[in-house]
């Protein structure tokens, strides 16, 4: 069975962004409204804007995407 919330889905136990690992207006709108969102050391950053789940310490990547640890 595949949960779903908001812009992430449940697969197995690790809460997958739906978005891939090119969509930066989404990671961006996401981490907007994260109360978890927590910046990842300056060297893991991608995205140029700071509040983004593609930086936030909490993700970890994916093949095709990446999976939030606080989920």
């Amino acid at each position: 069975m595949i949960q779903q919330i908001a812009a992430f889905v449940l697969r197995g136990e690790q809460w997958v962004f739906r978005a891939g690992r090119d969509d930066f207006s989404a990671a961006r709108a996401q981490a907007a409204s994260c109360e978890l969102f927590a910046e990842d050391d300056e060297d893991e950053q991608i995205d140029d804007e700071l509040c983004s789940c593609y930086n936030c310490a909490y993700r970890r990547w994916l093949a095709d995407s990446f999976h939030c640890t606080k989920r």
